[in-house]
């Protein structure tokens, strides 16, 4: 078994443990007495700098491979299997409603029964008396409401009407039909812009309605806005187009925007109804927005149709 070698103190030559003196110097060999405490204590402190060292080399290889080692993708979205397809395949699609939804017709009850026969037999104050009696037992009911409102027209009292018409709106806001007739009686005492704004929600309610959307346009020519009104005349054509009063309602407020086009319009309403009674007077408003003469009326119709006036 080799001795363990030591170092001069004097020159620094190594030597061998089991000598006394320093082959090279002569130098006395004074061999270390090392305190076991301490030797232990040495070797725990170096263990704890090898395990350090070992965990910062773990840690910086774990670091390096979750940022530079490519990740796998998701897997391809044909293979995702969707647990709710089935369901949603089988569930049927919405269908389109172009009116709004109408309640499920009640029975006339009393005294609200009494008060719809008073109003078919034009007995409109005891239609009155009766719808009062019902509100007076419901005083919720917007149905009565509305209809007491149209009694109340029908009375000549239209300004009265006018409350009844927007409690049953306040109360059932998604009913076309009480903001159409809150907007009719409005127009009726001359409330342009009040009536215009009732017949703009009817119109959200019932977008399909042309008759709506005509007494709209119709409004607001009466308010001076003809340039608004153009484009809801062509939407109420458009929705029904063979109604001639549609056409010449457009033609007169065209002349204030577009006297070419005017007299286009004027055409399409002799087109529809070539035989009405005003049919020459049109001829004759056609040649003066045209500057050309008036073409003559073609031969009577065996059975002359007019057309309907304005809805309002």
């Amino acid at each position: 078994m080799k001795s363990t070698a030591v170092i001069c103190p004097s020159c620094g030559a190594k030597v061998k443990a089991a000598r006394e003196r320093c082959p090279r110097c002569r130098a006395a060999i004074v061999i270390p007495v090392v305190d076991p405490r301490v030797a232990a204590a040495r070797s725990r402190r170096m263990q704890q700098i090898g395990f350090g060292l070992l965990g910062t080399a773990v840690l910086a290889v774990a670091t390096i491979w979750i940022v530079f080692v490519p990740r796998p993708g998701p897997p391809p979205a044909s293979r995702l299997a969707d647990p709710l397809a089935a369901r949603r395949a089988a569930r049927p699609a919405p269908k389109a409603t172009d009116a709004p939804a109408t309640p499920a017709v009640r029975p006339f009850m009393e005294p609200t029964g009494k008060a719809y026969e008073a109003y078919q037999a034009g007995d409109f104050d005891a239609a009155r008396t009766h719808y009062e009696d019902a509100l007076k037992k419901n005083p919720n009911d917007a149905e009565a409401m509305s209809n007491l409102g149209q009694v109340l027209v029908r009375l000549g009292k239209p300004q009265e009407a006018i409350a009844y018409f927007e409690r049953a709106a306040a109360l059932n806001p998604d009913r076309w039909a009480y903001a159409f007739n809150l907007a009719r009686t409005q127009a009726l005492l001359e409330q342009w812009d009040r009536s215009i704004g009732s017949y703009q929600r009817a119109q959200r309610l019932f977008p399909n309605d042309y008759a709506t959307t005509f007494n709209l346009a119709l409004t607001l020519h009466k308010s001076g806005n003809d340039a608004a009104a153009v484009p809801e005349y062509q939407k109420a054509i458009e929705l029904n187009p063979q109604d001639a009063s549609f056409r010449m309602a457009l033609a007169i407020s065209l002349e204030r925007v577009n006297r070419t086009e005017a007299a286009a319009a004027y055409g399409e309403y002799l087109r529809l109804s070539p035989t009405a009674p005003d049919a020459d007077k049109v001829r004759a408003r056609m040649a003066e927005l045209t500057g050309a003469q008036a073409a003559p009326a073609p031969a009577p119709a065996a059975a002359p149709a007019a057309g309907r006036g304005g809805l309002q």
